[in-house]
């Protein structure tokens, strides 16, 4: 039986975490060995004639159980994206004719029409294959389906490119980007083209967007001399950094942003952070005080450092 179990699971990983009951057959899996499968837990039945593992994530499962795959912002953390907001319903890819939509929480309840805990996205991307949508997919329901800040956030995610960290992949590397342009409405490819590869983090792209509808001209992951990084450099001379996530809550983080601080500040730069929480929640009052050391002239190179050598 435990045999028969770990064949069954076997087959439902190979094909991408869910299969039907005929492509369990197909592979040489007896309808007994199924049940016994799903009697030692190796498999679930969230559907009729539909498994998947039962250590499958749960928003999967219940995707599987409405009829479809996990698709949109639901399914951007498995494909490792950042995401700004947490979705309030589940977003579910289904075939474009797809019929007997259930429950996603009662296997044997029809799913009711204007049901506030499903968003359906209805099959004009190709097919879903395995629990949730590809990437490009998910990317592209994003930009269409959800606000776009939120849009931008993950997929600066997937296009997150370090350039002092060559060994890291990108999950979209440039080529997948185009592809995903093409599949694009000209309306939703103006605000993809907003993306960039250097965001590290949730609050470095809310801040970009925030800076850029401002006007206040930023660029993110901006070379300084030594060698050092800001996560954004507004002028000429004015640092503006993030903390709390990403590369700043690393082990000796504290101790390495000091030493850099008081370097760029030695030579002439400004320089002026905020946390994570206060970039995403109180904008604010971070852009009054970027204003106010605007208005003083700190984004500026003073005449003695530009003739210093030191100009980044």
């Amino acid at each position: 039986m435990i045999w028969a179990m770990t064949d069954a699971r076997t087959v439902v990983r190979a094909h991408g975490g869910v299969c039907t009951t005929a492509q369990l057959l197909a592979s040489g899996i007896s309808r007994r060995s199924i049940t016994a499968a799903v009697d030692h837990g190796g498999i679930e039945c969230p559907r009729r004639g539909v498994f998947v593992e039962r250590d499958a994530p749960p928003a999967a499962k219940r995707a599987v159980r409405v009829g479809g795959r996990l698709a949109c912002v639901s399914a951007a953390r498995l494909h490792g994206l950042r995401v700004l907001n947490e979705p309030g319903e589940l977003h579910v890819h289904v075939g474009a004719h797809a019929t007997r939509l259930r429950d996603p929480d009662a296997r044997f309840t029809p799913l009711h029409s204007g049901d506030t805990r499903v968003r359906l996205h209805w099959e004009r991307l190709g097919p879903a294959s395995g629990l949730m949508v590809p990437l490009e997919a998910c990317l592209a329901e994003m930009l269409a389906c959800t606000p776009e800040i939120d849009a931008l956030v993950a997929l600066d995610s997937a296009r997150e490119r370090v350039e002092w960290r060559p060994e890291r992949p990108q999950l979209l590397d440039d080529h997948a980007f185009d592809r995903l342009l093409d599949r694009l409405p000209a309306s939703l490819q103006r605000v993809a083209e907003r993306s960039c590869t250097s965001s590290q983090a949730v609050a470095e792209t809310v801040a970009r967007e925030r800076f850029r509808v401002g006007g206040i001209p930023a660029k993110p992951q901006a070379a300084l001399p030594g060698g050092f990084w800001a996560d954004f450099l507004i002028g000429e001379r004015l640092i503006f950094e993030v903390d709390g996530e990403g590369p700043h809550t690393a082990p000796g983080a504290f101790d390495r942003d000091r030493g850099r601080w008081a370097w760029v500040k030695a030579i002439g730069y400004a320089h002026v952070s905020f946390s994570h929480r206060q970039v995403l929640h109180d904008w604010e009052s971070v852009e009054s005080v970027v204003r106010m050391l605007m208005a003083r002239g700190a984004h500026l190179a003073p005449a003695a450092v530009r003739s210093s050598g030191f100009a980044g």
